[in-house]
């Protein structure tokens, strides 16, 4: 088996190793949720280590017999896609033991395995048929982490999360059926390997299968007006749920336009751009404003997340080597600092019961530890030089400054000041400003040790790629070098 095909093979495999060790008890279902999760964090970081080792140029393609109808098996790798596959490993383990005390059953457990074998393979397909399969197949495990595990009114945010996320997806299926119809009039064969497709002359119907990719991958990312699922799911996900749905799943429409949308067409990708800027710059401000209105801490993260969104898609639509290398590594960037905020609520929320910004209030005295933590990742997200998220913002700034025009990076200013507007103040309100009528601080404790090893771990990449971003951009550039040619 090659290790492309064991990068979605095996936690499909673990998913099914939990439910069997739940029939010993659900300690032991937790404890083989642990074992497969550090076994396929060292794997993903083995994917990754040729492109380290090359500096993001090498490779890795496995090419299957052909099936039906043009079908065949086909994955591919390269800097951008092993390192997301990368991400999603590392914050599968984080999961895990962030939901260490949870009393849940082996389904849970399985659950999140079975999502990062669906994420991987989202990120490796080359086969358009098996990129849609991989992609419906997020579906599953998230609808229920939030219906099962979520909150009260987690069956209506999993329901609407589905609905909204199935419908986007029945309209990328249908511009990709298009696209693979278009190729075989003008050649006669069947394919739905990407590669095969690039260069195609689609035509009239060229439009309609950018507008049906573009609408299917935006309502994932979530682009305004198609963000409205989003806030529901994060709200009522448990926190280990909404880290994987924030860190990696909101990815996956990004990833679509970089890898299936823009290159498949590219003379539209072009002329579309402004009208792209302009959805982006209007979800980053919209987003914002949001989250300045919002009470509940972790419903203000889940409108931060599109606002952060909406700053990675300025880069990608920049269409500049700089706006590319800056989305993608904003993507990352996003996973670590949004996946330690809702950590940090889904611990805040494991002890006082609530997650209203009046509902506390001093915990600086009582939690110093969780202070520190908590502010270091508000820093990191409204752009504080030095850490990870000024330097994939700038990038972005710069790249759609210099290709389109530099009122977009204006706005996307706009939305910097705006996150500090919103985070700021939310920060002042729950761990510095006076205690009010009906805190519950009192219930809360600092932090252990398992939860302070997830926060020092996430807050060391946040410093890593704040000071010595090269390091990331060196494997994520000639993935983004092919994509400007």
């Amino acid at each position: 088996m090659s290790l492309l095909t064991a990068m979605w093979t095996f936690p499909l495999a673990a998913a099914a190793f939990c439910l069997a060790a739940g029939r010993f008890g659900r300690s032991t279902a937790r404890a083989a949720a642990l074992a497969v999760s550090i076994v396929y964090f060292a794997l993903s970081l083995w994917l990754l280590r040729p492109f380290v080792a090359s500096a993001g140029q090498a490779v890795l393609v496995v090419s299957g017999r052909p099936l039906a109808f043009g079908v065949s098996y086909l994955l591919s790798a390269d800097g951008l896609s092993a390192a997301l596959i990368a991400l999603t490993a590392f914050l599968n383990l984080l999961c895990v033991l962030a939901s260490w005390k949870l009393d849940v059953s082996a389904g849970y457990w399985a659950a999140f395995q079975a999502l990062a074998a669906a994420l991987a393979g989202v990120f490796l397909a080359r086969d358009l048929f098996f990129f849609y399969v991989f992609w419906e197949a997020t579906l599953i495990p998230m609808f229920f982490i939030v219906g099962i595990w979520g909150s009260d009114n987690r069956r209506h945010a999993a329901v609407k999360f589905f609905l909204f996320t199935f419908a986007g997806s029945i309209l990328m299926l249908l511009a990709l059926i298009a696209a693979v119809v278009a190729h075989h009039g003008l050649t006669g064969v069947w394919t739905w390997d990407l590669k095969a497709l690039l260069g195609t002359e689609f035509g009239a119907a060229a439009p309609w299968i950018f507008l049906g990719l573009v609408v299917g991958f935006g309502v994932k990312i979530p682009i305004v007006p198609l963000h409205t699922w989003l806030p529901d799911a994060h709200t009522e996900a448990p926190a280990a749920g909404s880290v994987m749905l924030a860190g990696v799943m909101l990815k996956m429409g990004l990833y679509g336009l970089i890898r299936v949308a823009f290159p498949l067409l590219p003379g539209i990708t072009v002329a579309w751009a402004p009208y792209m800027a302009l959805v982006a710059g209007v979800g980053t401000v919209y987003g914002a404003l949001c989250a300045m209105a919002q009470t509940d801490l972790k419903r203000l993260i889940a409108y931060s997340s599109i606002a952060h969104l909406g700053f990675c898609l300025l880069g990608l639509v920049s269409l500049t080597a700089v706006g590319l290398a800056g989305g993608s590594l904003q993507m990352i960037n996003h996973g670590i600092t949004t996946g330690a905020l809702f950590f940090l609520v889904g611990f805040l929320y494991e002890r006082g019961h609530k997650r209203g910004l009046s509902d506390f209030g001093g915990l600086v005295k009582r939690a110093p530890v969780f202070s520190f933590f908590f502010g270091f990742a508000v820093f990191a997200s409204i752009g504080l030089p030095g850490l990870n998220g000024f330097v994939g913002e700038f990038m972005c700034l710069s790249g759609i400054a210099i290709s389109q025009a530099p009122i977009y990076a204006v706005v996307g200013c706009v939305g910097v000041t705006l996150a500090a507007a919103y985070l700021l103040p939310a920060y002042q309100s729950v761990f510095w400003a006076p205690e009010g009528p009906g805190s519950v601080s009192d219930h809360v404790d600092d932090l252990d040790a398992r939860e302070k090893g997830i926060l020092w771990t996430l807050c060391a990449l946040m410093l890593w790629i704040g000071l010595a971003p090269h390091a990331w951009l060196q494997v994520l550039e000639p993935s983004i070098r092919g994509l400007v040619k």
